[in-house]
């Protein structure tokens, strides 16, 4: 079995499964260290554990805003891709993402088109909550987000419409993750849960039981890469978004 993960800027963990190809134009944040993980040279980079190394596949790209014409050749015989192109961020922390601009649309357009072409199905793909008139996630914080998106962020908004748009066009089996919140330095749980669409209930994914409220913001990278490569290889939400967040009561 095997994944393709293109990587923007989110980090993702390694899956049981054979092969991982990971295409980036940021492999040097693979070598960040997000929270006290104790793990092999005292980092995340899962290429540098002699656990993982021989499954995975590291494949540089300049920009997403050039055509890459050898991305079909990565995707073929992959059982999904997660794309981890689209950001809702301005760039005040990471000036690098201003200087190469937005890539959810440029990016995965062309990630449709190769998979097309692969003959793959499957693909999750990272957006944003208040997206589209999106009120999945009946907290203030989604007001305040829907606002940037009309005003300070009207650029990040209009990529990331873009590509849904691009998406819902095309007869793949897509996934649009909407994460509440994602912090640079939360301790990962091993837990998630889901927002009910339209309710103030959530799934408890663990347990399996629908809960009365909101899922809390502020959630590890890796509890949402979980989520995403779950999603890409045991498919349960198809042509749809879905909203995941950290446990209830966790402040943004």
């Amino acid at each position: 079995m095997q994944l393709v993960v293109l990587y923007g800027i989110a980090a993702l963990e390694k899956p049981t499964i054979h092969k991982i190809v990971v295409i980036t134009e940021y492999p040097e944040l693979l070598d960040l260290k997000n929270w006290e993980c104790n793990c092999t040279g005292g980092h995340t980079n899962p290429f540098n554990d002699p656990d993982s190394a021989s499954r995975l596949e590291l494949v540089k790209i300049d920009t997403w805003k050039n055509e890459q014409p050898e991305l079909t050749k990565h995707f073929v015989g992959a059982v999904g891709i997660v794309s981890c192109l689209g950001h809702r961020q301005p760039g005040w922390k990471n000036p690098d993402l201003k200087r190469r601009g937005l890539v959810a649309y440029a990016g995965n357009i062309q990630v449709i088109k190769a998979m097309m072409e692969a003959k793959v199905d499957r693909v999750v793909v990272i957006s944003s909550i208040a997206i589209n008139g999106d009120k999945s996630w009946p907290h203030w914080a989604s007001k305040v987000m829907g606002c940037l998106f009309s005003t300070f962020q009207r650029n990040a908004a209009k990529d990331l419409i873009g590509m849904e748009a691009a998406y819902t066009d095309s007869p793949l089996d897509y996934l649009f993750v909407r994460p509440v919140g994602i912090g640079e330095d939360v301790v990962p749980t091993g837990h998630y849960y889901l927002q009910q669409p339209g309710e103030k209930k959530f799934l408890d994914v663990t347990s399996g039981t629908i809960i009365d409220g909101e899922v809390g913001g502020n959630m590890a990278k890796i509890d949402v890469a979980r989520f995403m490569v779950v999603e890409a290889i045991r498919p349960t939400l198809h042509r749809t978004s879905q909203t995941v967040g950290a446990k209830p009561g966790t402040p943004i």
